[in-house]
């Protein structure tokens, strides 16, 4: 702690203010507080100081002691009110500027503690505890690059400032998991890394060399190679943060989820506590279904070292523990923390669509997102013009997506660009995994043109797309995993839409429409300016399931009981959703419930829902909990297990209800007044079943139980189900791109008419 002194207080100062100096015995009082302060005590200091405050040389010395005093005790408001007594007596004393900031800080106004110490910087430019403080606040709000140049200025100023190199280290680990999460320039050329790789080889236990030769091996995305470089970096200094983090990245990047989080964890057992470390084991742990474990990992992180990304990271892990309410207030700490901050809310406005049934809170959060993002995002151009297509030219198309693998969207998306017309439309892919699969060769046969760009900053991957001419860039990620979401916020081309892969609006002001249909969306959403529905006429989702296990007869036939079943992510599964799960088991007596998910390998979830499920007359017998199957067959054939499935609510299936349709398993939906809860509608109304489709939890239960009833029309419904997905809409792959292209076009008219109605406006 740096404790002002009273420099100059007595010197001269009767013949400037026409009073008498104070005496020695209020000087002692002033030292003597000061001294209490410097070994970190502030009782006794309040009754040292009153008396000092009587006199007009020392009040403001004494009201910033008081002040610091108050911070100490942790009484923000008392250190609020002193600190603007001090600046109000001596407005240009930086130290008494710095204080208030300190005040602020205590109080959580980060905004107000930023303002502060930058006044304290603007009286006194090379006060480096004011330098330190401020970055300190940056860091906190995510900001990992300002944060640094503040602590460098500090040291510049004073080489000596412990506390500015130990808050330098903590912003240097944040840079790494954000630099290896997003590249920051663009990939190395061969004579760059030919180069690197030469001196490399002359000083191998370089680790420094090292671990910069991994960066650029990362950046050219080169994982495998820069794995090893950071490997050789961490053999030579055991501790190096970075390269830790950066080798972490590279091992998920190679999909080795159980090598990087052992190696998270032999760091953070030979090192001292690394908030970043934590952070990335907490993610790791998440998302191989360790909730618990993750959480205690999470919490250590953001107690260690808070900012955005520690409240974010403990959002994610709690909302996959079931705890929607406890992750949304989290994430939301984590926004203001932030300031704001654009990059900061997905996680938040993804977790907003488990839990809410009125599209309303969802919507405006979405649009506080896009006002935030409207602020931060300034391209270095503007957007490139609509104008009329020229006789025969075709509509560029470009698709951005991180899904270009084994996932969800794939099976939506393979369909649609196979047999895209490429007389009348040209496809571009944007890749932004950095990493494919048989699917990823497969999908890129059907693209014109297929780019890479995980790691490419948004302002280059924008130049790029518009020197690849695109016309319509179509978003299908929104705020999931490697998304670029963000990089649509530049206004990157003419015509700009979402689609698929994020179940609700992105709230980007500039996505033009979002590709849906008249169930999904039949006009009752609230008005948003951006993102306009863009119809269909038919299900917006078109099927392609790539493997057919065998259908077995139905199991209530061997097991002399009905089954019920769900294989959706666990954050689904809201407490309403439980309860009509419990209404329908109670409806049918002797029935079985089968779930399953990557978090139920934790047993705090299974012993979470089967007392929830008790709570409301289910027993523990009743229930199959079972943790996620890697093998693809062998997922789909568990579904010969399952009599009946159970659409969860507010936020349906999509893929699991395609899934469980294809194995014969009749799947019951609870239609809402959210995108996500109508996701079931839509697809039951696609293969002609809206006798599944219900609109009450009464109507839900009771259709459940009349259709776990009629164990015939069970066996039907398996022997008939792939023939009647393969002649309905939801399997028409033809039929869908026509309509898509057919939307394309509408939209690419619609631009054209809205940029003639502003140009008679303007």
């Amino acid at each position: 702690m740096s404790i002002s002194n009273s420099r100059g207080v007595a010197s001269g100062a009767k013949g400037v203010l026409g009073v008498a100096p104070p005496s020695r015995a209020w000087l002692d009082r002033l030292a003597q507080a000061q001294q209490h302060l410097a070994a970190g005590r502030h009782s006794g200091v309040d009754a040292l100081l009153r008396p000092t405050l009587a006199h007009p040389l020392l009040r403001p010395e004494a009201e910033n002691l008081l002040a610091i005093a108050a911070i100490l005790a942790g009484d923000a408001a008392a250190a609020t009110g002193h600190a603007r007594a001090a600046i109000q007596a001596q407005p240009n004393d930086a130290r008494f500027h710095f204080t208030l900031g300190r005040a602020f800080k205590t109080a959580g106004d980060l905004d107000a503690a930023e303002a502060a110490y930058r006044q304290a910087l603007a009286a006194q430019p090379g006060y480096a505890e004011a330098l330190v403080s401020l970055g300190i606040v940056l860091k906190t709000r995510g900001d990992a690059d300002a944060a640094i140049d503040c602590y460098d200025q500090a040291i510049a100023l004073r080489p000596g400032l412990a506390v500015a190199h130990a808050n330098r280290a903590n912003a240097l680990a944040l840079r790494a998991v954000l630099s290896a999460e997003q590249a920051r320039d663009d990939p190395p050329t061969d004579e760059v890394l030919e180069a690197h790789a030469w001196a490399v080889a002359l000083e191998p236990r370089n680790a420094a060399l090292q671990r910069h030769h991994g960066t650029l091996l990362m950046r050219a995305r080169r994982r495998l190679e820069a794995a090893h470089a950071f490997n050789l970096a961490l053999a030579e200094q055991r501790g190096d943060v970075e390269a830790c983090l950066c080798l972490g990245f590279c091992l998920r990047g190679l999909g080795d989820e159980l090598l990087a989080r052992e190696l998270y964890e032999k760091w953070l057992a030979e090192n001292p506590p690394q908030a970043a470390v934590m952070r990335a084991l907490a993610a790791v742990l998440t998302r191989t279904g360790q909730n618990d474990e993750a959480r205690r990992w999470a919490e250590q992180a953001a107690a260690l070292d808070l900012d955005p990304y520690s409240l974010i990271q403990l959002g994610h892990t709690l909302l996959q523990s079931r705890r929607l309410e406890d992750s949304l207030a989290t994430c939301w700490r984590a926004v203001a923390l932030s300031g704001q901050r654009s990059s900061i809310y997905p996680t938040l406005l993804i977790g907003m669509n488990y839990l809410h049934e009125d599209p309303q809170p969802i919507f405006d959060a979405h649009a506080e997102f896009g006002q935030r993002l409207s602020a931060s995002a300034a391209p270095s151009s503007p957007r490139p013009p609509w104008r009329a297509l020229a006789p025969g030219e075709r509509l560029r198309v470009g698709y951005v997506s991180g899904d270009f693998v084994r996932h969800s969207v794939s099976y939506f998306i393979g369909g649609l660009l196979q047999h895209h017309d490429a007389a009348r439309f040209e496809i571009t892919c944007y890749d932004n995994l950095g990493r494919g699969d048989d699917v990823t060769e497969r999908l890129k046969a059907c693209a014109h043109r297929w780019v890479d760009c995980e790691g490419l900053p948004d302002e280059n991957l924008r130049r790029r797309i518009q020197d690849d001419g695109i016309h319509i860039l179509i978003d299908l990620a929104g705020h999931t995993s490697s998304s670029r979401v963000l990089m649509f916020g530049l206004g990157v081309a003419p015509l700009q839409m979402s689609y698929l892969g994020y179940p609700t609006i992105s709230g980007v002001p500039s996505i033009d429409f979002r590709i849906t249909d008249d169930v999904i969306d039949p006009g009752d959403m609230p008005p948003l300016a951006s993102e306009q529905p863009l119809t269909l006429g038919r299900c917006m989702f078109c099927y392609r399931p790539d493997e057919a296990p065998p259908i077995g007869p139905p199991p209530v036939r061997a097991a002399g009981h009905i089954t019920f079943g769900s294989f959706n992510n666990i954050a689904k599964l809201s407490d309403h959703t439980l309860q009509l799960w419990a209404q329908a088991m109670n409806a049918v007596p002797g029935s079985r419930l089968l779930l399953k998910s990557s978090s139920m390998a934790q047993a705090s979830n299974r012993e979470n829902i089967e007392r929830f499920m008790a709570a409301h007359g289910v027993t523990p017998d009743r229930l199959s909990l079972r943790p996620w199957v890697k093998a693809k067959e062998s997922h789909l054939e568990l579904y010969n297990e399952v009599d009946i499935a159970l659409d969860p609510f507010p936020y349906n299936g999509a893929t699991t209800t395609c899934e469980a349709l294809w194995m014969g398993v009749p799947v019951v939906t609870r239609r809402g007044r959210t995108h996500t809860s109508r996701m079931g509608a839509s697809i039951l109304s696609a293969i002609g079943r809206r006798d599944w489709v219900t609109t009450s939890d009464a109507d839900y239960v009771a259709t459940v139980a009349q259709v776990a009833a009629d164990v015939d029309a069970l066996a039907d419904w398996r022997r008939q189900a792939r023939a009647v997905l393969a002649q309905s809409p939801l399997l028409d792959a033809s039929g869908f791109t026509r309509a898509f292209e057919s939307a394309l076009e509408r939209g690419w008219v619609l631009a054209g008419q809205r940029r003639a109605q502003a140009l008679v406006t303007a």
